[in-house]
């Protein structure tokens, strides 16, 4: 069935269905755009009369990783074999989270691996913004999970001293 479409203020078509409810997946048209047909007494919002293609489009488009850059090689850090033999494309501060996660049975490093576990998972989450996002959430949390009961441990040693005496 041939449909106008209004959209911006300029009235267009008529298209089919189909090339309507293509235009509704790639974004070319907006739910909110007004569609008319034979037999509507009124323009209606186009979500209205395709509620299928508009419940589909609902979900959010996955995030596009930025294309390689032109003329230029991938970098070692986005090569995920290589992130796993050689630290590169990792968040410093997440390297540093698991050295002092793992430093952690000694105890005293503890609240220091949980301040720079949560500094690397800030540093990690922000990346992700731009070009070139770094990796190492893993260490990052192992370091926090570390600091966490490391600190508990150190508490819990301090207060039997206090008690103690």
């Amino acid at each position: 069935m041939a449909t106008l479409i209004y959209r911006n203020n300029v009235q267009t078509g008529p298209f089919e269905d189909a090339q309507i409810l293509e235009g509704l997946g790639k974004g070319v048209y907006s739910p909110d755009d007004l569609g008319w047909r034979q037999g509507l007494a009124n323009w209606t919002p186009l979500r209205e009369l395709y509620p299928q293609a508009v419940a589909a489009s609902a979900a959010p488009p996955a995030v596009p990783r930025p294309p390689p850059r032109a003329g230029q090689p991938e970098r070692l850090g986005d090569n995920a074999g290589m992130r796993m033999l050689l630290p590169v494309g990792r968040s410093g501060w997440a390297i540093a989270a698991g050295y002092l996660g793992l430093f952690c049975l000694i105890i005293f490093p503890a609240p220091i691996a949980l301040v720079i576990s949560i500094i690397a998972i800030w540093d990690i989450r922000r990346s992700k913004r731009t070009d070139q996002p770094k990796h190492g959430m893993g260490r990052a949390i192992f370091g926090l999970v570390m600091g966490f009961l490391g600190t508990a441990l150190l508490l819990v040693g301090l207060f039997a001293m206090v008690l103690h005496r």
